[in-house]
């Protein structure tokens, strides 16, 4: 007999340890305390999947603070080894559909790590990737991941030049939002960025431009963090937009405007961001860039970050 329900908050240590080796448990129970506190997840957005009273799977959604509908699915864990695992999806699937009816969301994303790391410990990704498929899931973007972290003792800005005096930053105080909406629709053009080069040909430009923009406003950030550079002869060169998520701070978009590519500007402007966060007194930052912006890549390696890991997205469009 299975039974899937949501869970009572009395019941984080039993959660945190299904499909969990114990040394692994306080993490994940760390982590969901910390998103409850925030607001990105809750306990009833988090359910147990059982067998005669039993936990053997789970799955919770997550959300950005301050929003009342989720955003991802987080912590989808199930008995992977089991000839029923398939169908044990499709109950929870349907499961999650209802809280998703109820709280009028459309689409769902989850993402998938390599190699497994906390707090979400994705083994098993074969297995992952088939039930993903079946439940309607598809592969939007793959990128890799980098990290810098000044407790690690890596010199920030190592390889990259001395500022460019003459640039000029401006920040969205100054300038205003249609500003930034432009820089952002003229470098996503000939981006390497394969989903943001699909969501500018399937929704033009400027829907594009405003879905990030928009996007990074549901983070948290400061409006003089986010600047346009300006060359001398008043041209925006690029533009970047540090901001922070529930569990780090992170880049958030960085883009050179085609003319000025190739000249190293995006090193300056990386400089910049980092600079900005660091003086916020942020230790820990990460990035993401697709798999095929090799000139990004090395950009992050160039700036003290490293390589930690790579990320499928994955997104469902729910027919409610």
């Amino acid at each position: 007999m299975y039974t899937i329900r949501p869970i009572f908050p009395h019941e984080l240590d039993m959660f945190s340890a299904i499909s969990t080796p114990v040394h692994r448990q306080s993490s994940i129970r760390a982590y969901l305390e910390q998103m409850f506190e925030k607001g990105a997840m809750r306990p009833d957005w988090c359910f147990v999947l059982e067998k005669e009273g039993t936990g053997i799977g789970r799955v919770a959604f997550w959300t950005l603070p301050g929003k009342a509908s989720p955003l991802d699915i987080f912590l989808l864990d199930l008995p992977w080894d089991d000839a029923h695992c398939s169908q044990l999806a499709d109950l929870l699937w349907q499961r999650l559909l209802l809280t998703c009816r109820e709280t009028g969301v459309t689409q769902l994303g989850y993402v998938l790590d390599s190699p497994a790391a906390a707090p979400q410990w994705q083994e098993n990704r074969k297995e992952r990737k088939h039930i993903l498929s079946k439940l309607g899931f598809e592969l939007q973007r793959e990128t890799s991941r980098f990290e810098w972290n000044s407790e690690n003792g890596i010199a920030p800005f190592a390889l990259m030049p001395a500022p460019d005096a003459g640039i000029v930053y401006r920040s969205l105080t100054e300038v205003g939002e249609d500003a930034f909406l432009d820089a952002i629709m003229r470098g996503s053009t000939s981006t390497l960025d394969r989903l943001i080069a699909k969501e500018r040909a399937e929704h033009g430009p400027l829907a594009q431009a405003r879905e990030i923009f928009q996007g990074l406003q549901s983070m948290s950030y400061e409006p003089d963090w986010w600047e346009l550079a300006y060359a001398p002869d008043e041209r925006v060169i690029g533009f970047i937009l540090p901001t922070k998520s529930p569990t780090f701070a992170t880049i958030g978009y960085i883009g050179v405007l085609p003319d000025f590519r190739g000249r190293g500007y995006v090193d300056q402007l990386l400089n910049r961001g980092v600079s900005t966060l660091v003086q916020a007194g942020e230790k820990f930052i990460r990035a993401d860039t697709d798999l095929c912006n090799h000139p990004m890549a090395k950009a992050f390696l160039r700036a003290g970050f490293h390589q930690f890991a790579e990320r499928s997205e994955y997104r469902s469009s729910l027919l409610l």
